[in-house]
């Protein structure tokens, strides 16, 4: 059963791995496009939403993506690589970090239900759904804390990571 959860989470972390780069060629591709735009004198307004909604994709993907392969920001400043990597500590951080996930995930998907609920549109001329850059934060940040779930479960029960994923060095 640990094996299951935990390649179930690796796969839907390479799922949300393919949808960060996506999101981050969309951001490239909305860049240039406004600055054509710009360049040319035609209204180019609606790419800073654009821009916005995939950065914010592609942080939140990528977030849940990274954090499984052991490359995410947490994973380099963990306590365990001060005082060693101990049983209780490993609990302990697995407990912290999944908690505080599942709360921000929580706060995520009250304000992207309350987002949808008054149909809060952007300010410019195309009048984009905020709900759709303000459900990164849930669906990323969820897929996050399965990763750090799986990640917790394998060390624990010992199992190795897939070949192509990589823990702290």
């Amino acid at each position: 059963m640990v094996v299951g959860c935990a390649d179930a989470a690796a796969t839907a972390a390479d799922f949300l791995g393919h949808a960060a780069s996506l999101a981050l060629a969309l951001l490239t591709l909305g860049i240039i496009l406004g600055i054509v735009l710009r360049w040319v004198g035609i209204d180019n307004s609606w790419t800073y939403d654009f821009d916005l909604f995939t950065l914010v994709w592609s942080a939140f993907a990528g977030a849940a993506y990274t954090s499984l392969r052991g490359r995410h920001v947490t994973a380099g400043i963990a306590i365990e690589n001060v005082i060693g990597r101990g049983t209780l500590l490993s609990v302990l951080r697995a407990i912290v970090i999944v908690g505080f996930l599942i709360l921000l995930a929580v706060s995520g998907i009250w304000d992207t239900f309350s987002s949808w609920q008054t149909s809060e549109t952007t300010v410019d001329v195309e009048q984009w759904p905020v709900w759709i850059a303000k459900a990164a934060l849930p669906v990323g940040v969820a897929f996050w804390a399965l990763a750090e779930v799986a990640k917790f479960l394998r060390t624990l029960v010992g199992i190795p990571l897939r070949q192509d994923e990589v823990l702290d060095e």
